[in-house]
């Protein structure tokens, strides 16, 4: 290959790739079109902050079971005895302010409890 053909090789794989970086900046920015509200859309309205922290594994049986159960004091026994008639599994993880050693495992169907003086006052799912 003589030295004109050299330049024009080059030249033409300066080119490709020129084309290539051109075609890939097209496809990485945005669509101005495509941020732009539509004259038919409605504001969403914000989240409430229990809305926010709802975890999606949790459903709103469990939500209402938790509700109920902490409505007024109840005793451990008693209180746990309801939520394994529920078909829920429990754990204590805080008995009159000292936090007890639990897994760090996940599970939406198992509430920890906070016992107080012989009463749940409190219970989260996980």
């Amino acid at each position: 290959m003589n030295i004109s053909g050299k330049r024009l090789a080059t030249a033409s794989l300066a080119a490709i790739a020129l084309g290539l970086l051109g075609a890939c900046a097209e496809q990485s920015s945005p669509d101005p079109e495509a941020a732009t509200p539509t004259a038919t859309s409605t504001p969403q309205p914000s989240p409430t902050p229990e809305e926010e922290n709802m975890n999606p594994d949790i459903t709103a049986e469990q939500i209402t079971f938790v509700d109920e159960l902490l409505a007024e004091p109840l005793p451990q026994d008693e209180a746990t005895k309801r939520i394994e008639e529920a078909g829920y599994a429990w754990r204590l993880g805080t008995i009159d302010g000292e936090p007890q050693a639990v897994t760090m495992d996940y599970r939406p169907d198992r509430l920890t409890l906070t016992v107080d003086d012989g009463l749940i006052t409190d219970a989260t799912w996980g």
